[in-house]
């Protein structure tokens, strides 16, 4: 039986105006002029992105640049431009290649969205992450919204959504944003959602949206970049939510001091096992997750094997950048050409650099028995430690597949078209690992035993994963 229930303390009611709408839906930019920069953005793109055609070949992407291109027949707003060019850029199905929402989603704040996170286990959609008043519907699973079903509603935002590769567990960090997708594809002030309630029966709820500032401000989480736990002397915990604390050397020093002190009390308890728990760890500083490395291997290594470029020169198109003066020319004559980009290795005039110096590992490296914790939020540099943990056989896997692997296309580079300012980050270098043995998967690192979690869990947030380690570790005493 199908019942349809409308709650009215599930979601803040949201009163607007029309005229609130006109920044966003305005058709301002004008069909020529858009063209034009459109056809930039293509030629950009074809000249720097240094992992362009990893998974997406030359044909595939010059058909959905025409494809999009052609469909432009008139004046559009920002959010249909952003459909374009956001496209075009998840083509490339590179992590770090994206079109910035900045711009969107300041002028977002006060309009009403979708007020649920959602989360995908296998192929079924949840409610996750809401409001306080809306935790009933955690972990329920959603059939339709808006009498659309929740599986075509994602397989079009999906277009949107830059991942890496053919990974699909990565998934889950883009849905904490999930009213921003739903909302630039299909604006409402209301949401019948058919869902499956606690009984296993199909139930038919109507929502109001809340405003996306109060959803942000609602589901956004505080959690350090790094806490150190040690239970009973048997078991450490090392939770390294992000590496973003090593880009500031103030901070670096505070994180290498944890990391010491830590690893000097885990060597005299002799504590016999570590999990370094790594999940939604998005990266950051490859200078901190290489100290963190050292501790966790016996012996020197490499860190780098090349970094690499695919352009010969940036004079025709550094004026792009949001801040070219920090874009310097290469050398190519210094460079070694590697899978079609100039690179810069240990043999090149680059040897200065510490990421192509032999590594020093830690006197007092761990030697007990290591287990990591990994999702589809680790990407980047945090793919990278988990490639060189791979390559030295270091530690088991637990949790779900990584979005990060041995190499990334990155750079840090945003650069400004310069018609809609419209703001886009594409990679301008690509950064591989020294990890010869390694073996690539398109889906990215598979962890020895994967562990996805249950819907229950996303309600009760029982954490499923860690709980299973710790039994492990139990058992094996």
């Amino acid at each position: 039986m199908k019942l349809k229930i409308l709650f009215p303390f599930l979601c803040l009611v949201t009163n607007f105006s029309c005229g609130q709408h006109k920044p966003l839906f305005d058709k301002t930019l004008k069909k020529d002029s858009i063209i034009s920069e459109f056809t930039q953005l293509y030629n950009l793109t074809n000249t720097i992105h240094p992992g362009q055609f990893m998974f997406c070949s030359k044909k595939e992407f010059d058909k959905t640049y025409l494809d999009l291109k052609n469909s432009i027949k008139g004046d559009l707003s920002i959010v249909d431009y952003y459909k374009l060019t956001a496209t075009l850029m998840a083509k490339i199905k590179d992590g770090h290649t994206t079109v910035d929402r900045g711009q969107i989603t300041t002028l977002l704040q006060e309009e009403p969205v979708f007020p649920f996170r959602i989360y995908q286990i296998k192929n079924n959609y949840y409610f996750d992450n809401s409001i306080k008043e809306n935790k009933i519907y955690t972990g329920l699973q959603i059939l339709k919204i808006n009498g659309e079903t929740i599986d075509a509603i994602v397989k079009n935002v999906e277009k949107y959504i830059h991942l890496e590769g053919r990974n699909e567990t990565g998934l889950n960090t883009k849905f904490k944003n999930f009213p921003f997708y739903y909302f630039i594809y299909n604006q409402s002030e209301k949401f019948e959602v058919e869902f499956i309630d606690k009984n296993n029966q199909k139930q038919t709820v109507v929502v109001k949206g809340i405003t996306f500032d109060n959803f942000t401000k609602s589901t956004t989480e505080n959690i350090q970049p790094l806490t150190t736990e040690i239970r009973n002397d048997k078991i450490a915990v090392l939770k390294f939510y992000s590496f973003a604390n090593g880009y500031n050397e103030a901070d670096r020093k505070v994180a290498e001091n944890q990391l010491d002190v830590f690893f000097a009390k885990l060597d005299s308890l002799k504590t016999k096992n570590l999990i370094i728990d790594l999940r939604d760890n998005s990266g950051g500083a490859a200078e901190i997750a290489n100290y963190l490395f050292s501790y966790l291997i016996d012996k020197p290594y490499y860190y780098f094997d090349y970094v690499g470029a695919k352009y010969n020169s940036v004079k025709n198109w550094k004026h792009y950048a949001q801040y070219p003066e920090s874009i310097e020319e290469i050398n190519v004559a210094e460079t070694t050409p590697i899978n079609g980009l100039n690179c810069t290795t240990a043999t090149g005039s680059a040897d200065d650099d510490w990421w192509f110096k032999k590594q020093q590992n830690k006197s007092n490296f761990y030697k007990g028995q290591i287990s990591v914790l990994i999702n589809g939020g680790c990407f980047s540099t945090t793919g990278h430690l988990l490639a060189l943990l791979r390559e030295y056989k270091i530690g088991k896997f637990y949790g779900e597949y990584s979005q990060g692997s041995n190499y990334s296309n990155a750079g840090g580079r945003a650069f400004v078209l310069p018609y809609s300012k419209t703001l886009v980050w594409i990679p301008t270098f690509q950064y591989k690992m020294k990890t010869p043995n390694f073996k690539n998967d398109p889906k990215g690192i598979k962890p020895d035993v994967e562990i996805p979690l249950l819907a229950d869990d996303l309600k009760t947030g029982f954490d499923r994963q860690m709980d299973f380690i710790l039994n492990t570790l139990s058992r094996a005493k």
